[in-house]
């Protein structure tokens, strides 16, 4: 079943990236965001993550001490997909794990 979700999330741009109020910021952001969002692949809360739909908010950034990098809070929607034991696809699900799904045919 396809599951639209708004998650929150911590992207982290370093500070070498950072120029106030420029839209190279916004882009930097959204670049780490989805490049971070692909890596995570799946949850088992949320099934596995196809895609990033609206970025809604952009919260204030923290900078880290020691590095000087900035964590931005952001909040976006997301289209995932999680399967369900007994929902028939091209067979049935018999288990859900992280890496993928048995079916039965």
């Amino acid at each position: 079943m396809f599951l639209k979700v708004q998650l929150p999330w911590n992207v982290i741009i370093a500070a070498e990236n950072l120029k106030p109020g420029s839209l190279m910021l916004q882009r930097a952001i959204l670049i780490r965001l989805l490049s971070d969002f692909a890596a995570k692949k799946a949850t088992k809360d949320m099934g596995y993550f196809l895609a990033v739909t609206t970025l809604d908010k952009i919260g204030e950034g923290k900078v880290r001490q020691h590095t000087g990098d900035v964590l931005f809070p952001v909040i976006f929607n997301a289209v995932t997909f999680k399967v369900f034991k007994g929902e028939v696809l091209e067979g049935v699900v018999h288990k859900v794990l992280k890496h993928g799904v048995f079916l039965r045919i």
